[in-house]
């Protein structure tokens, strides 16, 4: 039976170490590479092609949510299996929303790692026990109607592309808009919303994605 090859990506040496050993002593996988932060991650992907991809959420350079939209260009075949200490719906909907197959607390890893490798390489998704079985989209916002009501038809065009957490550059593409031009909406988009701060838009746009 060919074992699958599995990276091992997270910046914590215990927490690899831990998950080296699982994998290697199963039966249908085997460890592929390594990694220590998501930019390493992008390169080991690129130079071993694995089969499945174990990604820390949070780690230095580029963090797992960003490991997985360059895989999702890139290497769409790869099942990618999120590793996090956040069991908030807003990170596993940001990870779906980006075909992450499996979100792994890692205080659930020792006794259910193998069951989500086996989950997701049979095409179906993983979600940890301890989470629970979340609603897929968290409940809108009480005036997410009325704000979303601020923006133009060219904004909520944006909006819905940024729900798919899709890059501008790949927004531009999609709609034969600049780069610079889909920049200044994203800008204009969030000012009118009243949103400041990394990945506010994100998350706002993929609650409310049913409303736009």
């Amino acid at each position: 039976m060919t074992r699958r090859g599995v990276l091992i990506a997270d910046d914590h040496p215990v927490m690899r170490r831990g998950l080296r050993d699982i994998v290697a002593a199963s039966r249908g996988y085997r460890v592929a590479g390594e990694a220590g932060d998501g930019d390493s991650a992008i390169r080991q992907l690129q130079l071993l092609r694995p089969d499945i991809a174990l990604v820390d959420l949070a780690m230095p350079g580029k963090d797992g949510l960003a490991v997985a939209q360059w895989a999702r260009t890139h290497q769409p075949m790869l099942r990618i299996v999120m590793l996090t200490m956040y069991a908030e719906p807003a990170y596993l909907e940001r990870a779906r929303a980006l075909g992450v197959s499996g979100y792994l607390l890692k205080d659930d890893a020792e006794d259910e790692l193998l069951r989500c490798l086996d989950a997701v390489v049979g095409g179906a998704s993983f979600v940890s026990p301890s989470i629970g079985h979340p609603p897929v989209r968290p409940p809108r916002y009480a005036d997410a109607e009325e704000k979303l009501a601020r923006l133009t038809p060219a904004q909520r065009a944006i909006l819905r592309q940024v729900a798919q957490a899709r890059t501008s550059k790949e927004i531009a593409r999609a709609l034969g808009l600049s780069y610079r031009t889909v920049q200044n909406h994203r800008a204009h988009i969030a000012e009118a919303l009243g949103l400041a701060g990394p990945n506010r838009l994100l998350d706002f746009a993929i609650r409310h994605r049913d409303a736009l």
